[in-house]
């Protein structure tokens, strides 16, 4: 086999390589979008948070209500306890062609935020409304970046690319079990390819489906500055949406 063939052969092998990770990529991708698909969901979660220099706030319990489909996704973030987070309200819809819309509320008063705010905490965590929404599953750029192990779980790191040059986030590396389908350590990053922050799954609970499952207890890290423990105490995976679940999105805002 003279060189001329052996080049072409390496060619197209390593082409064919490339395009079968791209599709493996995409296939994952579309795989954690469908996962996220609910008619009504809850999650009870309590809280932690350690600030950059130590301090431990006071904990935080939070429920989280979403409904999920292919057209649109809406989640409500509710605060329990303290007394000071009690009927404090944040809702967030993302539709398909990618709007998003976040609002605030407490009895009669209404704001909308803006979603991508990491300096707008929800309730002094680092919980940022965006990342419930994990949009960047939809993003047209999906690269295979190599197979990872964590907490003893076998993954698959995905790199996905904002094509939008002014977002906030113009990448996020998953690290996705595809058993599980749960990203088991999610990282983004900024414009200049700085890490913002970081979400660890430390364990996994099933979620009814067979095979399928959701976190159980996972950190929020952010560089250099505070860090959030979340477990999930109480869940409802069937649970029933009513129209008030989410009428705050519909109404107008200050």
């Amino acid at each position: 086999m003279n060189i001329r063939i052996l080049l072409i052969l390496f060619t197209y092998l390593f082409f064919a390589e490339a395009h079968s990770a791209e599709q493996e990529a995409h296939s994952i991708a579309a795989m954690m979008q469908q996962a996220k698909y609910s008619n009504g969901f809850e999650a009870r979660l309590n809280i932690s948070v350690t600030k950059a220099n130590g301090a431990q706030a006071f904990p935080l319990k939070l429920a989280v209500i979403g409904q999920v489909a292919a057209d649109k996704q809406r989640v409500v973030i509710r605060g329990i306890s303290p007394d000071w987070v009690r009927e404090q309200y944040f809702a967030v819809e993302q539709l398909q062609d990618g709007r998003i819309k976040a609002v605030q509320y407490q009895t009669a008063k209404m704001a909308e935020f803006s979603p991508f705010d990491v300096n707008a905490k929800l309730l002094e965590s680092n919980l940022v409304a965006w990342d419930m929404l994990s949009p960047w599953w939809g993003w047209p750029t999906q690269i295979f970046a190599g197979r990872g192990y964590i907490n003893g779980r076998d993954c698959i790191n995905i790199r996905s690319i904002n094509n939008n040059k002014n977002a906030a986030i113009r990448e996020v590396e998953s690290c996705v079990d595809q058993q599980a389908k749960v990203s088991l350590k999610t990282r983004l990053f900024g414009a200049q390819q700085q890490l913002l922050r970081m979400t660890t799954v430390v364990k996994l609970m099933a979620k009814g489906e067979e095979g399928a499952m959701i976190a159980k207890k996972l950190t929020i890290q952010e560089a250099g500055k505070m860090r959030t423990e979340i477990e999930v105490y109480a869940g409802d995976d069937q649970y029933q949406v009513s129209p008030e679940t989410f009428a705050a999105l519909d109404r107008p805002t200050s």
